[in-house]
């Protein structure tokens, strides 16, 4: 039997694939892709380089029968591509796969994709850590109804001074923002991050307590990164901070 790839194919734009995932995807001969999430330019573009492979949309299956296309193609000593938006290392549910795979001695690999996080900075045009403003980034949730950060651990970020990344928190931008402004200042900034990289991309500023109506205004209620910080005075802001490393010796 043949081996199983996790691939991280990134936030949507084909052109920032790393290298092994563009190698994989050119011959495997199974792609499993989360079509709900992938861009119709990746999709597209992975099909016109590999038009040997079957293409399965894992969008509204069941693990079971995701498992069974994995399971069929391996017997036939077909390479799988289990593919997942962003980093796979970041609420990718990839583990739930992995088990199965381990529990059957099924060999796979995990390789690494570019997180909408960081081309959330990208767009941003800033670093996410700074000297006096942020030295720390958290990538977090806020608990929903599938998991995530309670409320207290929220407010334990906050008070951090650290950067805040919330991921699957769209729909509970409300619940956020009042989480947030119990420790931090209402006007603290924020910054939407709507469907990177997709044509419908968006990117939006406003203080924390406008959060939720921003959101509602600009009907935005999945596929979002919030983030919050001081970090984005940098967006209009020059520091001229100098690093130790490119100090004067």
């Amino acid at each position: 039997m043949n081996k199983v790839y996790f691939v991280g194919i990134g936030p949507g734009d084909p052109q920032l694939l790393t290298l092994k995932a563009l190698k994989i995807l050119k011959r495997a001969k199974c792609v499993i892709y989360p079509g709900s999430l992938i861009s119709s330019e990746m999709l597209n573009y992975l099909k016109k380089i590999n038009k040997k492979a079957n293409f399965f949309d894992a969008f509204g299956k069941n693990l079971e029968e995701i498992l069974s296309v994995i399971m069929d193609n391996l017997s036939q000593g077909h390479t799988v591509a289990r593919l997942v938006s962003g980093d796979p290392s970041l609420y990718s549910s990839i583990m739930e796969h992995i088990e199965i795979m381990r529990d059957n001695g099924i060999s796979y690999e995990i390789v690494p994709g570019i997180s909408s996080a960081f081309l959330a900075a990208s767009r941003l045009g800033i670093e996410f850590t700074y000297p006096e403003l942020s030295n720390t980034l958290i990538l977090t949730r806020l608990k929903g109804k599938t998991g995530g950060a309670e409320e207290e651990e929220i407010r334990c970020f906050a008070q951090s001074r650290s950067t805040l990344v919330f991921f699957l928190s769209s729909g509970l931008a409300e619940d956020l923002a009042n989480t947030l402004m119990k420790v931090l200042p209402k006007t603290t900034p924020v910054a939407i991050l709507y469907r990177l990289s997709h044509p419908e991309e968006k990117v939006l500023f406003c203080s924390l307590e406008n959060l939720a109506q921003t959101m509602e205004r600009e009907k935005i209620k999945k596929t979002a990164l919030i983030v919050v910080g001081e970090i984005l005075k940098l967006t209009n802001k020059s520091y001229y901070k100098r690093s130790y490393l490119y100090g004067k010796k």
